[in-house]
């Protein structure tokens, strides 16, 4: 006999429910927090980044469930999960785009650049789940910013922004 869900009909909707949720609440934390203050692009970079980081380490069970477990459910959850998982990462796209301003290069920059850029950022945090690392995370801060800054403002800049932005978002 099939186990009775009270608000769901099963594992596949609840984990499906749960992504939708959390991934909505983080977007729409760092779109209300960008919105706020006008702030320099490398810093907008740096606090969405952060906000990211900290939603993880504040509660590693939900973020590993939603990050790593959610796409192992079953098979109806895979391109819902898909779909998602592109919805959360072009959330930082356009942020990321404009940087391409601040590149006298920028449209000469691959299209998909701010894609791999935050495909990176949540590879990141994958790998520092799946190794129950994630109260690691905040250390890696600093190289995910620049990581990101780097593409558009060369590595110097993008170091010395990374190390004056991070302790300021923790």
């Amino acid at each position: 006999m099939p186990f009775p869900y009270k608000h769901f009909a099963g594992k596949e909707e609840c984990f499906i429910d749960l992504f939708d949720r959390v991934v909505g609440s983080t977007e729409s934390t760092i779109k209300a927090r960008l919105s706020a203050e006008q702030l320099p692009w490398h810093e907008q970079v740096a606090l969405a980044l952060g906000i990211l980081i900290d939603r993880i380490v504040a509660d590693p069970i939900i973020a590993r469930a939603v990050i790593v477990e959610t796409p192992t459910v079953g098979p109806g959850i895979e391109d819902r999960y898909e779909r998602a998982y592109e919805r959360a990462t072009k959330a930082f796209v356009p942020l990321f785009r404009a940087g391409r301003e601040l590149n006298p290069r920028g449209p000469e920059l691959p299209e998909t650049v701010e894609d791999t850029l935050a495909g990176s950022v949540f590879w990141s945090a994958y790998q520092r789940l799946i190794v129950g690392e994630a109260e690691r995370l905040p250390e890696i801060l600093p190289e995910l910013i620049e990581l990101v800054l780097r593409t558009y403002l060369g590595e110097a800049e993008a170091a010395r922004l990374a190390r004056a932005a991070a302790p300021s978002v923790a």
